[in-house]
């Protein structure tokens, strides 16, 4: 409406309005044009100064509602990667951190809901660390009387440290492990933070530099027992992380998994076991990374460890009862076909930046689901291909069992 009112060039003047309510209510509006895309794409070919005026307009002495709305506005602005870089370069940075700086919860959080967003953007990473956002965020990390605060300064850190190959070291000298361990262990934490940490811990097992501090600090004991949570997502990252630390094949990893193998809470075993057993009507991916965590410690180099998997009654029968389920799928979305994948660790709102791994099989099975089929394929068809994938990997993964049996002998 206010788009083909014609009324955005208005709105954009109004920004430097000397009525402080007249430019707080414009700027709410072009903030609210921001949040659609098409409304991204007019403001993007029509108003090029448009950032500019944001920028300064934040660091002049406004209202703390004021202040917030034009960070809120930058924030929708910045789900558009061409805005998610031109305010880096235009120095949306230097106005933001005094702000994430704010004694006013409502002004941080604001910020870091911005900063999530132009984290998405590789570029981005060098500038956010250089400007000294990275241990300000980390700090946010453990406040758990503020989820939302606590969901977008996790979320930005982990989209930074998924970004690209550079250096992590930063993240290890910010803390940032001492702080997740806090909040993972705080009884005040909301599930969705502790879903939010999870998916960090995903991303960050992923790299080569930051896989071995949760290894060594003791989060292998912590994702265990988050694997007991009753949120299926925050259960789902743990054991994806799980399954990322084993494909490590690092010694560390193999001993933490022996000396956590029934404990707590059951151990690796139960959290196998109990994803396993989930109805078959539950969510296929969680069982997907069990059946592709249990196939990798049965071939991983850890004989006392892989025997665990292959010598387990229990476990056995739980991989044996999901190959039962296995789908007759077409040829347009058989198994053999599905060769391209996507990772499902990456976060969410950095879609796109995937992380490789080395078996594009066992891609197959922790996907987000995306795979090759017809343009036609309805949510039935994506389902069935995702059962019989789940229940294909099942079958292999007997068959492995089976070969270890007759070496074994």
């Amino acid at each position: 409406m206010l788009i083909e009112a014609g009324s955005v060039a208005v709105l954009v003047d109004l920004i430097v309005s000397t009525d402080e309510e007249t430019q707080y209510y414009a700027i709410t509006a072009l903030s609210n044009i921001a949040v659609d895309a098409h409304g991204r794409t007019v403001l993007w070919d029509s108003q090029r100064e448009l950032i500019d005026m944001l920028i300064k307009a934040l660091h002049r002495p406004l209202k703390i509602k004021t202040q917030s709305q034009i960070v809120l506005t930058l924030r929708n602005l910045a789900c558009d990667s061409r805005y998610q870089v031109q305010i880096v370069e235009k120095g949306g940075l230097d106005a933001l951190l005094p702000l994430l700086q704010s004694s006013y919860t409502i002004l941080i959080t604001s910020t870091c809901a911005c900063l999530r967003n132009l984290s998405i953007d590789s570029r981005n990473e060098t500038p956010i660390i250089c400007s000294g956002f990275l241990p300000e965020l980390v700090d946010l990390i453990p406040q758990a009387d503020e989820p939302d605060l606590q969901c977008h300064a996790i979320s930005t850190v982990r989209n930074m440290a998924a970004n690209s190959g550079n250096d992590k070291q930063a993240f290890i000298d910010s803390g940032l492990f001492d702080r997740l361990k806090i909040a993972l262990t705080d009884s005040r934490t909301h599930p969705k933070v502790l879903c939010e940490l999870a998916a960090a811990l995903s991303v960050f097992a992923l790299n080569d530099q930051l896989w071995r501090p949760i290894v060594e600090l003791g989060f292998c004991k912590l994702l265990v027992q988050l694997t007991r949570c009753r949120d299926i997502e925050a259960e789902y990252n743990a054991c994806l992380t799980l399954g990322t630390l084993a494909s490590k094949g690092m010694a560390e990893v193999y001993d933490e998994f022996v000396r956590l193998w029934r404990a707590p809470n059951g151990g690796v075993r139960g959290c196998l076991i109990k994803v396993m057993t989930l109805p078959e009507y539950a969510n296929t991916n969680v069982r997907s990374i069990a059946v592709w965590l249990a196939k990798t410690l049965l071939a991983c180099a850890r004989a006392d460890l892989a025997e665990r998997v292959a010598c387990d009654a229990q476990l056995v029968a739980a991989i044996e009862e999901i190959a039962k389920y296995r789908v007759v799928l077409s040829s347009s979305c058989s198994v053999a076909s599905s060769t391209r994948f996507s990772s499902a660790v990456v976060a969410e709102d950095a879609k796109g930046k995937q992380a490789d791994m080395a078996d594009s099989h066992i891609m197959a099975f922790i996907a987000n689901g995306e795979h090759v089929m017809t343009n036609g394929s309805n949510g039935a068809e994506h389902e069935a291909f995702r059962a019989g994938a789940l229940a294909h990997q099942a079958m292999t993964l007997i068959d492995d069992l089976n070969i270890q049996a007759e070496h074994s002998i």
